[in-house]
């Protein structure tokens, strides 16, 4: 025997702080069960929101794509349970594996997904309604329904909107506690939601200030009824975040000032609002909301800013990080309606968002058909061999090689994108299929990323064997 072999912890040692999580939070949901009563305009957002996951984006098309193909093995039976960290959240590990037991289809965790995407729009349009006005209320959950980038991962399965919607369920406990609900109960639901948010995506973290913040603004009564089980939640969630990342290390860890620096003026990942000037309209919202209802505006702004600052730090910063934002946008959203001037921002917002969701739709998972139909015609057609002239930036294996290619990431750090473009005095990035389609593997995220970084001259379409087709740049200068 190895003596210096050392036995892997067993699946459950890491996974057990979601067992007392999910106790509290379903004694919590019980004991908040009569508060649960959404009006007509909440159901008519959920409807909306049904009709945007399931129809405006072609769902049906969805692959398991990335880590959400190993959580999908999970499922089937095709992968044992492991101790898990960062890339294979425990929590999540065992959700797939007992929903395996039960419903063992890959339609299954879309499912789930779906549900809680629906969860988060409505707790998020409850909440704020709660604590501002319904009508308020009622727009921040249309708003979430109608937006692409939401959408899009409540028809994923992988560990973004479970995590999400967890986090907004935690804060409406505490907007129903604020406004006379029973605060045992949403204490225990608040703090379990929390914890099992965290226990599925550490950076639910984020979500902590926020909700300190909105107790220490509303002073609400019974508190030491409350706080037990907030700060029970919280402890929950501390050992799990423990469990998660040791041994191993924050990801991104290592890179956060080059990445702050790539990042920090990047604002793709918040469309529609993806132009300095078309935050006019959110910041509108925002100076509304903090003039009527500070104790309420200010946490959420700081959700707002919090995200872009924490997430800019993180080399593979992408949309999928901003959903817990989006609903402080949402809000800010909301406190236009209360303006009759402010109607007019709302409606440029609200074709925003449907102009931002049709995007989604013709990208969602797109096919190699649809992709070469989006190529410029007017360009001239190259051969694979015309990219020797150049170094190429390609991660097709049908280009390159898998151990000699070269990813987005070489570019980011400016010294080494100078060292490449040295070789042969001039770079080449091949913009493929995955560079154009919004899937759960996320490269949209960074060619967006890329476009942000370099001036790019599209120079030719490149075609290829086994139908490979790719719109070829020439990288030029870094803005």
């Amino acid at each position: 025997m190895n003596p210096h072999y050392v036995q892997p912890p067993d699946p459950w040692t890491t996974v057990w702080p979601a067992i007392p999580a999910l106790i509290m939070a379903l004694v919590g949901l019980w004991g908040c069960r009569r508060r649960i009563r959404p009006d007509r305009w909440i159901w008519g957002a959920l409807a909306v929101a049904l009709l945007v996951r399931l129809v405006a984006l072609p769902s049906w098309e969805h692959q398991y794509d990335g880590h959400e193909a190993d959580y999908r093995d999970l499922l089937l039976g095709d992968r044992e349970l492991t101790r898990g960290g960062t890339l294979l959240y425990p929590a999540f590990q065992w959700l797939h594996f007992l929903l395996g037991k039960v419903a063992p289809h890959e339609a299954a965790p879309i499912a789930v997904s779906v549900l809680a995407g629906l969860v988060a729009v409505g707790a998020a349009g409850g909440a704020v309604g709660r604590l501002t006005t319904p009508r308020v209320g009622h727009v921040t959950a249309m708003a979430l329904a109608l937006w692409g980038n939401h959408a899009f991962w409540a028809t994923s399965a992988y560990n973004v909107i479970l995590p999400h919607a967890l986090a907004v369920v935690a804060v409406w406990a505490l907007a129903v506690w604020f406004r006379g609900g029973g605060a045992w109960a949403c204490g225990l639901l608040a703090g379990g939601a929390a914890a099992l948010a965290v226990a599925t995506r550490v950076e639910a973290w984020l979500w902590a200030p926020v909700g300190l913040l909105l107790v220490l603004a509303h002073r609400p009564r019974g508190a030491l009824k409350a706080l037990p089980g907030v700060l029970l939640g919280a402890g929950i969630a501390g050992v799990a975040t423990w469990l998660i990342m040791f041994p191993g290390h924050t990801p991104g860890s290592g890179q956060r000032a080059l990445s702050w620096a790539v990042n920090r003026d990047l604002l793709a990942y918040w469309a529609p609002f993806d132009g300095w000037w078309t935050w006019l309209v959110p910041l509108a919202g925002f100076g509304l909301g903090l003039r009527r209802w500070p104790g309420v505006y200010a946490p959420l702004l700081v959700l707002v800013v919090g995200s872009h600052a924490l997430f800019a730090t993180f080399d593979d910063y992408g949309f999928r990080h901003l959903l817990s934002a989006l609903v402080g946008v949402s809000a800010a959203l909301g406190a236009l309606s209360t303006e009759r001037w402010g109607w007019p921002l709302l409606g440029l917002a609200g074709l925003g968002l449907v102009l931002h969701t049709a995007d989604v739709g013709s990208r969602y998972y797109a096919s190699e058909e649809d992709f070469a139909a989006s190529l410029p015609a007017e360009l001239p057609r190259w051969g694979t061999e015309r990219l020797d002239e150049c170094a190429v930036i390609c991660e097709d294996g049908r280009v390159v090689e898998e151990s000699a290619q070269r990813s987005h990431f070489n570019l980011l750090d400016p010294a080494e994108g100078e060292a490449l473009r040295a070789e042969q005095g001039c770079i080449y990035w091949v913009y493929g299929l995955q560079d154009h389609r919004w899937s759960s593997r996320a490269v949209r995220d960074r060619a967006l990323r890329l476009l942000h970084l370099y001036e790019m001259e599209a120079v030719a379409v490149v075609s290829g064997d086994q139908d490979f087709m790719g719109l070829v740049y020439e990288v030029g200068l870094r803005r």
